[in-house]
């Protein structure tokens, strides 16, 4: 519960909790090692430490050790697992800590949008797109503990349930955080659907006012933010229709040698350049990508070329996680990182609730959190960023643990 309450709390809070579990793992280890040992835990946590792994692989020979240690945080994890599998916390207090976590970041955000007037979630060491995508992953749980409260019928999480909806979603929006807008109103929306028949009258006005309420304080700021996507898009279009041509400086060089400035400057024809110049350098690295010393090389080659505009040389990853492994490490960290993504999915597709041998809440929010999670992956390198490879992995082993112990019934 404390996790996922304090998440945001301070733009580091993430990491507190987080670091405490580890610690308290560390030293449990000798107790509750032998948990890993079924399948379920052994293919979870074996894809945790292949991503360390294969990272590790590709940074020691390029002497490139600054790389490991995001992907070492999946170390961590494995041991917090281990610690969970033998004393997994209880689904309605992980409810309890999404619903506060999403209401106490949603309170946040209106005080810095309404009372400071600046971007919510941006500034005073909050990174938006991170904080932004851990926001609406809160808000989607948010609304799995109200159908949980419905079901269970506990009025006191039903209302914090309400408010970490309410609240949650309109911090989201209110951090511009455009990347996490991607996936999130579809699993949403399908929560709601699929849960539909859990709903009273009461509920289905409660989940009109929620709507109402985040859209009521939403909806402008939401709309210039979104409005910006065309507005580059445009501007991008204008510059690459005119042609990338490099000039040699002095006509005794036998090579040209690069002196336009980058032309391209907005967001989205950012990302869209180093896109399309990961897939070029993957095309010509498929199986090990191009590697933590060459890619910046790869990329000058592109420019130099008039493939890309020099905006991308300047830009260490490829604003896309899938990209960034296949232009770094090719097919083989692309793979890396599906394996990741799929392997919890895999190992949990069987379980069932046993009395109404329906998909339980755990196996739900796992599901859930990796396709979020696989969203904001979309538009940035979620997991390189420190708050990113923490909230993916122990958001993995949490729900992961409750869901491979059959937990989801107990009443806390």
């Amino acid at each position: 519960m404390t996790y996922f309450a304090t998440l945001l709390v301070t733009p580091e809070s993430y990491k507190y909790v987080a670091a405490l579990l580890a610690i308290i793992a560390l030293f449990m280890l000798p107790i509750t090692w032998q948990t890993l040992k079924s399948r379920p835990a052994m293919l979870v946590s074996g894809s945790l430490l292949l991503y360390f792994l294969v990272t590790l692989v590709f940074a020691l020979p390029s002497g490139h050790y600054t790389q490991l240690d995001m992907p070492s945080r999946t170390l961590l994890a494995t041991l917090v697992f281990a610690l969970l599998l033998t004393y997994p916390p209880s689904l309605k207090s992980i409810f309890y800590g999404c619903s506060l976590g999403a209401s106490v970041v949603g309170v946040i955000a209106l005080y810095q949008h309404y009372v400071l007037d600046i971007r919510a979630l941006s500034t005073n060491g909050y990174m938006s797109i991170q904080a932004a995508g851990m926001t609406a992953s809160l808000s989607v749980f948010s609304i799995f503990a109200y159908v949980y409260s419905c079901q269970q019928r506990l009025s006191i999480l039903k209302a914090i349930a309400f408010l970490g909806v309410t609240l949650g979603f309109s911090a989201t929006l209110f951090s511009g955080g455009r990347g996490a807008w991607i996936i999130t109103p579809f699993v949403a929306l399908w929560a709601a659907i699929y849960y539909r028949k859990t709903f009273s009258g009461r509920d289905y006005l409660a989940i009109v006012t929620s709507v109402a309420l985040i859209a009521a304080m939403t909806l402008v700021p939401a709309l210039n933010r979104a409005g910006l996507i065309l507005s580059d898009m445009e501007s991008y279009e204008r510059v690459t229709n005119t042609t990338l041509a490099t000039q040699p400086t002095s006509h005794q060089e036998k090579e040209p040698v690069i002196t336009q400035t980058p032309l391209i400057s907005n967001s989205l024809g950012i990302r869209l350049e180093l896109w399309k110049a990961a897939l070029l350098i993957a095309a010509e690295h498929p199986i090990t990508g191009a590697g933590y010393s060459n890619t910046t090389e790869a990329k000058q080659r592109l420019v130099e070329q008039g493939d890309s505009d020099a905006i991308i040389v300047s830009s260490s990853r490829a604003h896309n996680q899938f990209l960034e492994e296949l232009q770094v490490k090719g097919l083989i960290g692309f793979g890396t990182l599906i394996f990741l993504l799929v392997t919890p999915w895999v190992v949990t597709r069987s379980i069932r609730d046993n009395q109404t041998n329906s998909i339980p809440f755990s196996v739900v929010l796992l599901r859930c959190h990796l396709i979020l999670i696989a969203g904001y992956m979309l538009t940035q390198h979620y997991i390189n960023h420190h708050s990113g490879i923490l909230f993916f992995s122990m958001g993995v082993v949490i729900f992961a643990s409750i869901a491979i112990r059959g937990e989801e019934s107990e009443i806390a």
